[in-house]
């Protein structure tokens, strides 16, 4: 439905009068600890403070809530591959359900993630939430603690424009996107059976419609050596790990050049202790993209939508190079995938992709071109959950989980100003609105 002129002015000017109060809510965000606790390093924390406060927010604004955690086998349920032993106890999801006018329209979800990267090594307070040079300051700022704010405040400003509605809304603040982590709360939300019309994912940056992902998978190589003192006869593990390093460059270079170029990040060397000593254990941990095209082609051959066909290339790859090495052919490196997040597209004719697009170019006087994202989002999860799903996030470039994050002020007025005016669009029953 497009949104008539009156309407949209209505709505713009409400988001506007927000401002002060979206500034002061983003900084107290940031200044609540909610750390990803995988993250690796002393600042890990739990999610829960920023959820419990959250929740307060959505109530206020007519929010019926409820906290949840995943459950312990939620990536065995649904099927997939993700990181291994991790716990949920005092990590719930945070999920808000709003009836509008008597909630017999349509039904939009807005996700977004609680969760933060680590902040140690930052150049800036983490939690200080310093507003200064148009910006907000801090750890979760730009990713995603603004972008959860604006959806917040694109209801709010709904509220105050009066804008009749009908139907549902559901805002799901999930934990565990980042550090290695495999979106088990969106995933746990898909599984507690909240679903909608559509979804707008708030993640990302450049307030742009995002209209899918990459997929991203993860493994380990632990490779064994035989440990010693380095003037007698060892068998050196780092040595050994090169070997398997080199090879998987190879594949680097063969997916950099393809017509889809996807990523072979090698985010992990670790090996030894001190010089005197052969180390008798290396670990090598890899990330890499694939595409849409691959899950396709893995669903078609393989049975199931994601990277089997990748993981079988890189088994083989793995196997062979560690063939042509001797110490390798009878000591086998173990190789552990650690998780497979799907890739998703949305196509470009998809209503909610239109009507993100129409809402951001009201909301900014140009039209962003919706865009493919390269990394990976939580949006695949609602995507192929079966819900028509569009990112479109404030982060700034460059800022995210950087050691001085911020987002810009202007950005989160223009989420605020798009998400409004989109969820108006999506849930309106003004006649010829």
């Amino acid at each position: 439905m497009t949104l008539n002129a009156t309407t949209r002015g209505r709505i713009l000017a409400a988001a506007d009068s927000l401002r002060d109060e979206l500034v002061d809510t983003v900084s107290r965000m940031v200044q609540i600890n909610t750390v990803n606790p995988y993250c690796g390093d002393e600042t890990a924390s739990l999610e829960k403070p920023g959820q419990l406060d959250l929740r307060d927010r959505l109530a206020a604004a007519g929010f019926a809530t409820t906290l949840f955690e995943p459950p312990a086998d939620v990536y065995a349920q649904a099927g997939m591959i993700g990181p291994a032993g991790r716990s949920w106890e005092d990590r719930p999801n945070l999920v808000g359900e709003l009836t509008l006018g008597d909630g017999s329209g349509r039904s939009l979800i807005l996700n977004c993630h609680m969760d933060t990267v680590g902040a140690e090594g930052m150049t800036i307070d983490p939690f200080g939430g310093e507003v200064r040079d148009g910006c907000i300051h801090g750890r979760g700022s730009s990713d995603s603690k603004g972008n959860l704010a604006v959806g917040l405040f694109a209801v709010r400003a709904l509220q105050a424009a009066g804008v009749p509605l009908n139907g549902r809304l559901i805002f799901e603040s999930v934990v565990d996107e980042e550090c290695n982590g495999g979106g088990a709360g969106t995933v746990a939300c898909c599984l507690a059976g909240y679903r909608a019309d559509a979804a707008i994912c708030l993640d990302g940056l450049g307030t742009q419609p995002i209209v899918g992902c990459n997929g991203v998978l993860t493994l380990r190589l632990d490779v064994h050596g035989r440990a010693g003192h380095a003037a007698m006869g060892a068998v050196n593990a780092i040595d050994k790990a090169r070997v398997l390093a080199d090879a998987m460059d190879v594949l680097k270079r063969q997916r950099a050049a393809a017509a889809e170029p996807t990523m072979v990040n090698l985010g992990v060397f670790h090996a030894g202790t001190i010089p005197a000593i052969v180390p008798g254990e290396a670990t090598l941990a890899y990330n890499l993209t694939y595409t849409v095209a691959e899950a396709e082609q893995s669903k078609r051959e393989r049975g199931a939508w994601g990277s089997a066909l990748l993981r079988e290339q890189i088994e083989r790859l793995i196997a062979d190079a560690g063939g042509r090495d001797p110490w390798l052919a009878d000591h086998a490196p173990t190789l552990t995938w650690v998780k497979d997040l799907f890739p998703y597209a949305t196509p470009l004719d998809a209503e909610i992709v239109r009507v993100v697009g129409d809402a951001a170019a009201a909301a900014t006087g140009r039209r962003p071109a919706p865009f493919h994202m390269l990394a990976w989002s939580d949006a695949c999860h609602t995507s192929l959950a079966g819900i028509p799903t569009v990112g479109f996030g404030c982060g700034l470039a460059g800022k995210a989980h950087a050691a001085d994050e911020c987002v810009r002020i202007d950005d989160l007025m223009i989420g605020v100003r798009t998400v409004a005016l989109a969820i108006a669009a999506f849930l309106s029953t003004e006649a010829g609105a």
